[in-house]
């Protein structure tokens, strides 16, 4: 009985062998084992990893435009980036120039914080109120210059009348153009009790302007030489020392009115007014 084993065996093992090589070319056919047909693609989604070591799959999820996430979408975050940085930017020139419109604005005293002093805007030549005597304004010019030339320094100053940088105001000085008197002849029409006074107040920014540009190379600048006299007058005076300065220049000098300040008696506020008029760093 044993010997008859392989007689039986042979013809079972030809039918398997068939059967499986059927059953392996239906599938491959089919497209579910073996051999892919040619126009299948390969998925993209897997890598095996060669052989001798751990086998892996890495699956890649293919990323479609739009579904992107904020924070891995390399043109969102440079974009922000960008915005950040003008933002910064910005930010960092509107405080140069707010910084430095603050360092301009002293370039300029005037009596705009008066309470006489009408801010509406400015008045031209020709645009003289109805009410005004066409002789009055010779008056006042003359009284003007008149009161200028009698104070200390008065001839090296000329008056602009009108001028449109001062608006409406009764008077005006620029501390980097100290030479230039600006006056308002229609406003003194109205309150010509108030010449002299201006005028007088006017001429302490010309001392003050003086004194920055007599400094101003040695101190190495012009700006240098300001920030000089405002640490100089600032002790004396407080913030406004421009104008409280001017007024005590005025009152030293005989004015019957100021704005800013009366009270000018220290032997400090004296001494600051002296050196001012000397052309002298207070």
């Amino acid at each position: 009985m044993e010997a008859l084993r392989p007689r039986t065996r042979a013809p079972f093992a030809a039918v398997t062998a068939v059967t499986f090589a059927v059953l392996g070319a239906a599938l491959a056919g089919s497209g579910l084992w073996g051999s892919a047909p040619a126009n299948a693609q390969e998925p993209a989604a897997a890598r095996v990893v060669p052989a001798g070591s751990v086998s892996t799959v890495v699956r890649i999820t293919p990323v479609q435009a739009g579904v992107v996430p904020d924070h891995l979408n390399a043109g969102l975050l440079a974009a922000r980036a960008q915005a950040e940085r003008d933002g910064a930017f910005r930010a960092t020139l509107e405080a140069a120039l707010a910084d430095g419109a603050q360092h301009a604005e002293p370039a300029l005293a005037t009596d705009d914080e008066r309470p006489d002093a009408d801010t509406t805007g400015p008045v031209s030549d020709g645009d003289q109120p109805a009410t005004t005597d066409p002789v009055a304004e010779p008056d006042v010019r003359a009284r003007a210059a008149a009161a200028l030339a009698a104070l200390p320094g008065g001839d090296a100053v000329e008056i602009a009348w009108n001028h449109p940088d001062i608006g409406n105001h009764l008077g005006g000085v620029r501390l980097d153009k100290p030479t230039v008197m600006m006056l308002n002849s229609h406003r003194f029409e109205a309150q010509p009790e108030r010449i002299e006074a201006t005028v007088k107040h006017e001429i302490g920014h010309y001392y003050q302007g003086a004194v920055i540009a007599a400094h101003a190379e040695s101190a190495g600048s012009w700006w240098n030489a300001y920030w000089q006299l405002d640490a100089a007058l600032s002790p004396v005076f407080g913030s406004k020392w421009m104008e409280r300065s001017a007024d005590c220049v005025a009152l030293h000098l005989g004015a019957d009115w100021t704005h800013y300040t009366s009270d000018c008696s220290g032997d400090t506020a004296q001494a600051a007014v002296e050196a001012l008029i000397a052309n002298r760093m207070p």
